[in-house]
């Protein structure tokens, strides 16, 4: 029983060593190259689309060999240079490039590794960063985001570098390439921050003083409608005052036909009122219009 279990186990550890000898597995994410005897075909790569991952079998080394490429993007930045503008001011750049192994045959008969590529494509993106001197400084930085031109410069560095490679027929696709860093030398920042600074005090100085045409514009339109509110107050006291004096004219008139029985039947009105309810009183009889009880 021993012997048998002693003889499965070496047939499973075979069958692995032969599984491994005679198949290989591609991830999602890989491209495979199967090479016979170091050459390599059309026919020789696997999974290009994404769509062969898995299991796959090969003749063992050193008739058939499998080279692994990473069919993700990746992204190569550039160092920090002086590049001069069409205007001859002078910035300091950091160009990004992101790219990707687009024909897998190719790449391998052009690059021994990958770093031979990035190598490469460093090259290319210096170069491409030429295409700034065709933009002024003004282009690449400035207060008022209409008149920036990012995305032409972006534009033209993209169509350079594919322009530059597709001349070189190394299996590698370009998506994009852009600016990821403009400085400026201390002397042009200095001056930058200068205008930027004037352009800002005109900007305060503009606003202050439309500010302050606002306000007069609302304290004489306040001014105008005070006037207004005043001289039409002014009109109905006067109407009121004439009503009153009319009035008043008329009472006058009837209490100069006979003043003092007018005045005694305003005592006998006070009287009245004063004496309506269920009150006492303790007066001096002498004080008008009580005097008219005493008589």
């Amino acid at each position: 029983m021993s012997r048998i279990m002693q003889i499965g186990l070496g047939l499973l550890l075979l069958v692995f060593f032969l599984s491994m000898l005679f198949t290989f597995r591609v991830n999602f994410d890989e491209v495979a190259l199967v090479t016979t005897f170091g050459r390599a075909s059309e026919k020789s790569v696997v999974n290009t689309g994404g769509d062969q991952a898995g299991l796959h079998f090969k003749w063992p080394w050193p008739v058939q060999d499998v080279l692994r490429m990473d069919r993700r993007f990746f992204v190569l930045e550039d160092r920090l240079e002086q590049q001069e503008t069409k205007d001859r001011q002078v910035v300091i750049a950091k160009a990004f490039a992101v790219w990707r192994i687009d024909d897998p045959l190719r790449f391998y008969r052009s690059f021994h590794t990958h770093s031979d590529a990035e190598a490469f494509l460093q090259e290319r993106l210096r170069a491409t960063k030429a295409e700034i001197s065709r933009f002024t400084f003004d282009d690449l930085t400035n207060a008022d985001p209409e008149k920036l031109k990012l995305d032409h410069v972006q534009q033209a560095l993209v169509d350079r570098m594919r322009a530059d490679l597709s001349g070189h027929a190394c299996g590698i696709h370009v998506a994009n390439v852009g600016i990821s860093r403009i400085l400026l030398p201390e002397r042009i920042t200095r001056s930058v921050f200068s205008r930027m600074k004037q352009t800002r005090q005109r900007f305060a100085q503009t606003a202050r003083s439309e500010g302050k045409a606002i306000a007069q514009s609302i304290k004489a339109q306040t001014s105008s409608e005070k006037q207004r509110i005043m001289a039409f107050a002014d009109r109905v006291a006067q109407s009121i005052r004439a009503q009153g004096d009319a009035a008043a004219a008329k009472y006058y008139a009837e209490y100069n036909k006979n003043p003092e029985f007018a005045l005694f039947l305003r005592k006998l009105e006070a009287l009245e009122k004063s004496l309506e309810n269920n009150t006492t009183f303790v007066l001096d009889t002498d004080s008008q219009p009580f005097e008219l009880l005493k008589e």
